[in-house]
């Protein structure tokens, strides 16, 4: 592999399928290949290629033992070849050996495959004066970067062969590249920092890329010799030619040195950790021929560059496993500080970028989104959560190619072309996700193995953490409870007590005025009547009171409830309230709801009956009713034109004895809402409002079905 076709701006898309064929058991022409029998070194298959390298057919060699056609002829020439391929698919150079019936000198490769030996010859080209590669050690130690040094490498390589253009690319685990490094002369086009796409699977990328090491074309328009016979005499299987140095260039390759202007070409794989790292290309516009020698000088600078690579890698894997270390510890202890996950993290907004190396990053919690640095709009984040929820499970989610994975979101290349979502919950769409921009055509940086390790003991510490505050949570319901029990029971005896006292105050009061009213001065009479009306309200709040603790402590009897019928009858039952009053009735098509009667009357005459009295002075009053199927049951609102009220106190609404307008404005007790919320809650329901001074106010309700759902009023509204 060396390059995929260029393209015109940053990018390099892949090769394109070739129209021809070449055929897939034969060798370049520069050199020639036999297949030997290893116990006895007889030839049982030879290239076509031996005509022009050793003035014979190759049937002539068909049989023969090599170790009597190379000079001297004995047969300790075959013992080297049997030791050198003790072991399989381990090619050897075996120096240059001579012919009998030529005089020239080739060099020898060797490897094993099976029970066959196979030997490639090159013409051995004169003595190369070594490289200094002590020197280009030291210069490589001092470079700070990769890239840096890349750089020296292709300098050096350049150096040593002539090639027009050498080029390092680097590799991501996908396969997917960029030139990093670049020397070139005069007329080849720049491939620096342009990206190239994994086309299939590129043969260096295969698992024996070490052993197949560099990669030799020296002349793109040769045609390929064939194998002689063409299939093994001894297996009837085609010859695996995959460890030959010498094996022909596949048709896409050359398509791909032709796109780049190049008629000779060679590659040196970088291996580190046990990967393809990348490698250094190099292109020639003419045919070009290169010794032996030079390219294993060439293949040793590589691997001395590739050690050197890995070492940098393992160190910097080092750095950041210690950094994410420390940042999942300043994570969890934020979240540790604060009564929710999303409140902690949302806490050290620096930290969350950091430990995913993201420029973005959000958080979603049930209806609530959060984000932070480059990430998309909160509706988009929403979006994508509840789809990872729908085909990605509760495990961790990543990849590097968000449009590849789902098209709908390839307008996010920008920000969100790498995704990385964290799940914090087992049932519902709640996530920490982590964003990163496109990098190269439709691809963010990919995420490192440590950092998914990392992603995914923070996600197992978020769990340990949920359960704890789920335990604290349940003792502190436990408490609440026997409070609220003991409130309860404190309530309604106080209510029940209180009430035959007001009682017997409103009663006396007025048969005081009865017997001694015509006594009393005016002032006295006022007082009295000061001191009944005050018994009569002191006694309804009392009644208030009890109704609402009563409401605790009443089994519910839910039944199957039509919303329309009900409201009509609490309608006529309203009707007095409305004696001289225009009011314009919207009403919208009602559910049936399954709910206890008694106590769902009570709370929609509530809500009824504050939108009569805050539209009081308007002309006409528009109360509108209606309802939408919502998270297996219905939302219920009741909307109004009145008074309204400041959305910065729609906390108090639902309080017990709490009141937005003065009594001399609007008559009431201040607990009929109080008596709303206790009643829905009771049915695993929601209540809330939404309103603006002087413009109205929307009360809503919201009531599963049979089985309620564990929902927040966040998640209910639109």
């Amino acid at each position: 592999m060396h390059l995929p076709s260029p393209a015109s701006g940053k990018d390099i898309p892949a090769a394109r399928a070739s129209g021809s064929t070449r055929p897939p058991h034969a060798i370049q022409p520069h050199g020639f290949l036999l297949v030997l029998d290893r116990a006895r070194g007889t030839i049982l298959q030879a290239s076509a290629s031996v005509r022009q390298h050793l003035n014979a057919p190759p049937a002539e060699l068909l049989g023969q033992r090599l170790a009597y056609l190379v000079h001297p002829a004995d047969g300790r020439f075959h013992e080297r070849l049997r030791a050198a391929t003790q072991a399989e698919r381990i090619p050897h150079h075996l120096g240059t050996v001579a012919f009998v019936a030529v005089g020239g000198r080739f060099d020898l490769m060797v490897h094993r495959h099976g029970e066959s030996i196979v030997a490639e010859f090159e013409p051995a080209a004169p003595q190369v004066r070594p490289s200094d590669l002590g020197g280009f050690v030291d210069q490589a130690q001092r470079c700070q970067t990769a890239d840096e040094l890349c750089e020296l490498a292709v300098e050096r390589i350049r150096r040593m062969t002539g090639f027009g253009r050498v080029v390092s690319l680097e590799l991501d685990p996908d396969g997917h590249g960029r030139v990093n490094a670049e020397r070139r002369g005069r007329g080849y086009a720049s491939l620096l920092g342009r990206h190239f796409p994994a086309v299939g699977q590129p043969p260096l990328a295969r698992p024996d890329a070490r052993a197949q090491g560099l990669n030799y074309i020296p002349d793109t328009d040769s045609e390929p010799s064939l194998l002689e016979p063409a299939r093994h005499p001894r297996t009837g299987a085609c010859t695996d030619l995959s460890l030959a140095s010498l094996r022909a260039a596949p048709p896409t390759l050359l398509h791909c040195l032709e796109d780049v202007g190049a008629r000779a070409a060679m590659s040196l794989p970088l291996m580190s950790q046990g990967r393809l790292w990348g490698m250094i290309a190099c292109h020639h516009a003419q045919p070009r021929t290169m010794p032996q020698a030079v390219r294993s000088q060439c293949d040793l600078l590589a691997q001395v560059v590739a050690l050197q690579i890995e070492a940098r890698q393992a160190q910097a894997e080092a750095d950041r496993r210690h950094e994410l270390q420390r940042l999942t510890g300043m994570l969890l202890a934020a979240m540790s500080r604060h009564d929710s996950v999303p409140a902690g993290l949302a806490s050290v907004p620096e930290a969350l970028l950091e430990f995913a190396d993201a420029t973005g990053a959000a958080i979603v919690h049930g209806n609530e989104c959060q984000t932070f640095g480059q990430a998309p709009s909160r509706r988009v984040v929403q979006a994508l959560s509840a789809r990872l929820a729908r085909t990605g499970g509760t495990g961790l989610f990543h990849t590097a190619s968000l449009p590849g994975e789902a098209p709908e979101f390839a307008s996010l290349r920008d920000v969100a072309c790498g995704v990385l979502a964290l799940p914090i919950s087992e049932l519902h769409a709640n996530y920490v996700l982590w964003f990163r921009p496109e990098w190269t055509r439709g691809r963010a940086r990919p995420w490192q193995a440590c950092e998914l390790e990392s992603a995914a003991e923070l996600r197992t510490a978020i769990t340990g953490i949920v359960l704890r505050k789920a335990e604290e949570l349940a003792g502190l319901a436990d408490e609440l409870g026997r409070i609220n029990q003991e409130l309860e029971a404190f309530s309604y005896s106080v209510s029940h007590d209180l009430r035959a006292p007001l009682r017997h105050i409103a009663g006396y009061a007025d048969l005081l005025r009865e017997y001694e009213g015509p006594r009393l001065s005016d002032r006295g009479a006022r007082y009295l009547d000061n001191i009944g009306d005050s018994a009569r309200f002191a006694g309804r709040l009392v009644d208030a009171l009890l109704t609402f603790s009563q409401m605790g402590r009443s089994a519910l009897r839910p039944s199957q409830i039509d919303l329309s019928q009900a409201l009509e009858q609490i309608r006529r039952e309203l009707a007095p309230d409305l004696d001289g009053r225009q009011v314009d009735w919207i009403m919208g098509e009602l559910p049936s709801v399954h709910a206890d009667a008694a106590y769902m009357h009570l709370a929609l005459r509530n809500l009824l009956s504050n939108a009569i009295k805050y539209t009081r002075g308007r002309d006409p009053a528009v109360i509108e009713i209606g309802a939408w199927p919502r998270h297996g049951g219905h939302v219920i609102y009741v909307r109004d034109n009145g008074v309204g009220f400041d959305m910065k106190y729609v906390g108090k609404l639902f309080g017990v004895f709490q009141r937005l307008h003065r009594m001399e404005e609007f008559e009431g007790t201040g607990i009929g809402l109080a008596n709303v919320r206790r009643i829905v809650e009771r049915h695993g329901g929601r209540v809330w409002a939404e309103g603006t001074p002087g413009q109205g106010a929307t009360f809503y309700v919201f009531l599963p079905g049979a089985q309620p759902p564990a929902a927040t009023a966040a998640d209910m509204k639109e």
